[in-house]
């Protein structure tokens, strides 16, 4: 199950969201609870401790400090 810590509104129904759950968990794309992910929302992986960031261009949760 994924949970919110927290969120900002950015404008109209995008939000910037910072989210957790277990490395099971399919990470929402493009929206979750309705309302559209912004450019730099995070996913927190419980269980391994990874960070994901969105990417709003490629539409994909790219893991923190991989490939950078």
């Amino acid at each position: 199950m994924i949970s919110t810590i927290c969120y900002d509104y950015l404008h109209d129904n995008i939000v910037r969201f910072d989210l957790c759950g277990l490395s099971s968990d399919p990470k929402p794309v493009p929206s979750f609870e309705k309302r559209i992910i912004a450019n730099g929302s995070s996913f927190i992986e419980m269980d391994t401790g990874l960070l994901y960031l969105f990417d709003e261009n490629s539409q994909k949760w790219l893991e923190f400090g991989v490939n950078v």
